[in-house]
């Protein structure tokens, strides 16, 4: 599935892409995953570490920096990502918010993940980027859940959005 999720500021989006990315637990209740599924998260604000280069950031995702095809597959996304305009030594800070992302979002597919969560993954993106986005995550063979709050984006990459919000019953509203 590729899932679009939309609601008003506040209402928990962020906060539910992070405990589904184990970054923290619920206050209550229970969170299953399935065993084994692997789970990439690019978040609205990448994180990244202190004198990070663009090719290590990228291996982070990697299982082992020294694994072959997790090195091969950080060179394609390189590639694929146009992030070779750049000596792969680049700090990652000199980079406008655009190319961080297109690295954060590497990194994360270097995971290979089943499921990708994205919180506002246009943000910092230019027009072209944008579409170049949407080519990527319309054909992916992983599913996505994406926070956005742009609509057009979500309908080009989603078959199905949810609205949470309150003011349905249950707290959301699930459309084909």
């Amino acid at each position: 599935d590729r899932i679009g999720l939309i609601g008003p500021n506040g209402a928990g989006k962020s906060t539910l892409l992070k405990m589904l990315a184990s970054r923290f637990a619920p206050d209550e209740g229970t969170l299953s995953l399935q065993r084994g599924l692997r789970v990439g998260f690019l978040e609205q604000v990448p994180h990244f570490k202190e004198d990070a280069t663009i090719f290590a950031t990228i291996l982070e995702g990697a299982k082992s920096p020294d694994d072959w095809e997790s090195v091969a597959l950080a060179e394609e996304y390189v590639s694929k990502f146009e992030l070779d305009l750049f000596k792969p030594e680049t700090p990652v800070a000199e980079l406008s918010g655009g190319w961080q992302k297109r690295v954060a979002l590497a990194r994360e597919l270097v995971r290979g993940p089943d499921l990708l969560l994205l919180d506002e993954p246009t943000n910092h993106l230019d027009v072209e980027s944008i579409l170049w986005l949407e080519e990527l995550l319309s054909t992916a063979p992983f599913a996505t859940l994406t926070i956005t709050h742009d609509r057009l984006f979500l309908q080009r990459i989603s078959n199905r959005i949810m609205e949470l919000d309150p003011r349905h019953e249950g707290g959301i509203l699930s459309v084909k």
